[in-house]
């Protein structure tokens, strides 16, 4: 016989067996939970990276919008104005004497002079002044979405680097990267004379960082 105050094997055993099953349960739980939280707390930044991308993109489409609407638009408009009452075949003369020219110097001197005789000097409606705002007004606003897509001149190697821009860069791109090259190509004489006039010297200096940018020539 046993002593009274000492268990029998069998109950030690099954004791036993009970801990070991109790820990392991314990363990396995502890382990699911521990992944429920991995996984749990890796789909709240997936979400947040998402909620964080579609704001910036939202952010570029209303810079868009602004774009098209407005003090920009009219400007806009009326610089469209200015090149398409100009006769068709001057333009075709103008394009290709442009194909023959041999480097961009001498393309960059023909634009320059085209647009100073034929869109600067205004028409009926608009006089030379109001050609050089409305060419200021798009080169600011074309700063702003640059700015804003990233291209901001004034951003450390840090920000840049670490801190993403306001707006999407690639919804940016898709929207601006066409009309800014253009808009450079075209003005960029003109921008430099309103610099000097204004002192200005920023003056679409980040819009033409980013039309000229890598992803806008690939």
């Amino acid at each position: 016989m046993t002593s009274a105050g000492k268990p029998e094997p069998n109950a030690r055993a099954t004791e036993s067996r009970w801990l070991d099953w109790f820990e392991a349960r314990n363990g396995l739980w502890s382990a699911i939970q521990a992944g429920a939280l991995i996984v749990g707390g890796g789909w709240a930044v997936i979400l947040l990276l998402i909620s964080f991308h579609d704001r910036r993109v939202d952010l570029a489409m209303a810079q868009a919008a602004q774009f098209v609407e407005g003090r920009t638009s009219e400007a806009r408009q009326l610089l469209d104005r200015l090149w398409y009452s100009s006769p068709a075949e001057l333009i075709d003369l103008f394009r290709e004497a442009l194909a023959h020219l041999p480097n961009d110097d001498e393309r960059g001197e023909a634009i320059h002079n085209f647009v100073s005789e034929y869109i600067l000097s205004g028409d009926k409606q608009a006089n030379p002044i109001d050609v050089q705002l409305a060419i200021a007004d798009v080169a600011a606003q074309l700063d702003l979405i640059a700015v804003c897509a990233g291209e901001g001149g004034d951003r450390s190697w840090l920000a840049t680097h670490l801190i993403p821009a306001r707006c999407d860069r690639a919804t940016a791109e898709e929207y601006f990267c066409g009309y800014a090259d253009s808009f450079h190509t075209l003005y960029g004489g003109v921008l430099g004379d309103i610099r000097r006039t204004t002192g200005n010297q920023a003056l679409g200096t980040a819009s033409e960082k980013f039309a000229r940018g890598p992803g806008c020539i690939e």
